[in-house]
């Protein structure tokens, strides 16, 4: 059964991404058979490196909707296209059998391996104090949503886990592409939201993975976490200290060193 650990951003979190890697390597080593990352450029040299500390795979992400369309929405343009790339995970079924979605800006302390033998078709967490509404802008309220519960559970994406078992996952991929093209003046927390109406439209069954272990900011987190999160600012890199982090990054910037000695 192969695994796929996914993560994705700009070339500027090529750092991030590697400390991910560090990380993985260290804690969960047997999680996935390869980490896949998806950019807009990291250099080959950076991309070497990262191989060197696990079997990656890099993909050159291009998100289908035009830029000029998307940057016409103020949270793509705080956050860049590359929040798409989560949809890939549903398209990444096709060569694994389990995909697991994180986000770079974590701390893993310790093994997640559980992750991978999960039997349900999707699993993720939810915002049990934030409905689908929310997500949006209000100008949604002039749309007619009436296919959708706006004031049922959102889903929330630092971490998901998707299964070859469900169903139609390549309709789904195209679903949530042409869904963001149709609201993109709308969406507030865009890839989020378009997963959580994703649930919604097609009764998608997920099991939900527990908050306090999986998704926990710093500041927040109790024994029971496993993954820290550093949502919102600061991040791990620019002023939350975080000693696990640094120690990864300080590996980082050595084997960088060497490299170009």
């Amino acid at each position: 059964m192969s695994t796929a650990i996914v993560t994705g951003g700009t070339k500027k979190d090529v750092d991030a991404m590697a400390v991910l890697a560090l990380n993985l390597r260290e804690v969960s080593p047997e999680l996935a058979d390869e980490l896949v990352i998806f950019h807009d450029g990291i250099s080959a040299e950076k991309q070497e490196l990262i191989c060197r500390i696990m079997p990656t795979r890099f993909i050159k992400y291009r998100c289908p909707i035009s830029r000029l369309r998307l940057i016409s929405n103020k949270t793509i343009r705080y956050f860049s296209p590359m929040i798409f790339c989560k949809y890939e995970c549903l398209r990444l079924l096709d060569e694994y059998d389990t995909v697991i979605w994180t986000d770079y800006d974590v701390v893993i302390r310790e093994n997640i391996d559980e992750l991978k033998s999960l039997s349900a078709d999707m699993c993720c967490m939810v915002n049990e104090d934030k409905p689908l509404r929310s997500m949006f802008y209000p100008s949604i309220e002039k749309e007619d949503m009436s296919g959708y519960n706006l004031d049922g559970e959102s889903v929330t994406t630092p971490l998901f886990v998707l299964r070859k078992s469900m169903q139609s996952y390549n309709r789904l991929y195209q679903w949530c592409y042409d869904k963001t093209k149709q609201y993109l003046k709308h969406l507030y927390l865009p890839e989020q939201c378009i997963i959580t109406m994703m649930t919604q439209c097609f009764e998608t069954k997920y099991m939900k993975l527990p908050i306090p272990v999986y998704c926990m900011h710093p500041r927040q987190a109790g024994p029971e976490t496993k993954i820290l999160h550093a949502y919102g600012q600061p991040k791990f890199w620019n002023g939350l200290h975080n000693e696990i982090w640094e120690q990864y990054f300080e590996e980082w910037k050595k084997m960088q060193a060497r490299n170009i000695k």
